[in-house]
């Protein structure tokens, strides 16, 4: 274990595969969970997509104002927000397709698994879905704005939370699944699809599991203040970022695996491999590392 960053740390150790460097400062990450590609976005607009051993596969620094990124799990369509108010699609070239204008500020973003279609969510309390060819498929008036979004892959259904007392369900036509009041404030959310689990980051009510249908299951308690979390695909590991710059690596009962401590260089984004086996920092210095356990 190369990386001065995780010497503090207790547990099954894992193996670092690379550490890279942003220097202008990270503002998201994203995980293609298909092509097992990593898209990194920064403060000055620039786009980079990794693979799985680190190297840059394709950069752009024409994103100026860039303030969030997500990608496919196919890798094949991205989308980003710019200048709070801005929405760009991009393909796996990172090259705009379209881009447009949004009536306030947009607080939530998704894409879909195989890239057919793109959610936002803006602070008038409203979430769009759209295809990839930019048309309009569904407006949802919300009771709040929505700042987590997810699509389900299984399904075609969308997952969405709001920062405080929601969580929706709601078909991609709009229709409303379900909807349950939530009586505390969120981070996070992570769908763990294979699993059928949804985990929410809940500041000082811990890490919350619920299942596809709204109903907590129950929650895990840690040691400090959950703000961060990202789940595996499979009913694997969750990986948990607290607001004291630590990281558990838990499996699905909330047992630890591992824990880290980052304080040196407090860690801004995660985001857990597909199987369980790989885990994605970013750190507020612009420090991407990528570790993996046998």
């Amino acid at each position: 274990m190369a990386s001065p960053l995780l010497h503090n740390c207790h547990g099954s150790r894992p193996g670092e595969v690379f550490e890279d460097f942003f220097p202008d400062g990270i503002v998201g990450i994203d995980l293609a969970h298909e092509s097992r590609e990593l898209l990194v976005g920064t403060r000055r607009g620039h786009l980079t997509l990794m693979n799985q051993s680190g190297d840059r596969l394709v950069e752009n620094l024409n994103y100026p104002g860039l303030s969030r990124v997500v990608i496919a799990h196919s890798g094949d369509l991205g989308a980003a927000i710019v200048n709070e108010r801005r929405l760009i699609c991009f393909d796996r070239t990172l090259r705009p397709l379209w881009d447009v204008a949004i009536t306030g500020r947009i607080t939530g973003l998704a894409v879909s698994p195989h890239g057919s279609h793109i959610a936002f969510c803006t602070d008038a309390s409203r979430l769009h879905i759209v295809s990839a060819d930019r048309k309009e498929i569904a407006k949802i008036e919300t009771r709040r704005p929505m700042e987590h979004l997810a699509f389900f892959s299984e399904q075609p259904e969308l997952l969405a939370a709001a920062e405080f007392g929601q969580l929706c369900r709601y078909t991609l036509k709009g229709k409303e699944v379900w909807s349950e009041q939530l009586l505390n404030n969120l981070g996070d959310m992570s769908l763990a699809e294979g699993a059928k689990r949804v985990f929410l980051a809940a500041f000082n009510h811990g890490v919350q599991v619920y299942n596809r249908s709204g109903e907590q299951l129950g929650a895990f308690a840690i040691d400090g203040i959950p703000s961060r979390v990202s789940a595996a695909a499979n009913k694997s590991r969750v990986a948990v970022l607290t607001l004291e710059n630590r990281i558990y690596w838990l499996n699905f009962d909330g047992e630890i695996q591992w824990a880290v401590d980052v304080s040196q260089d407090p860690p801004q984004y995660i985001r857990t491999g597909p199987l369980g086996d790989r885990l994605y920092i970013a750190t507020q210095s612009g420090c991407v590392l990528q570790v993996c356990w046998p």
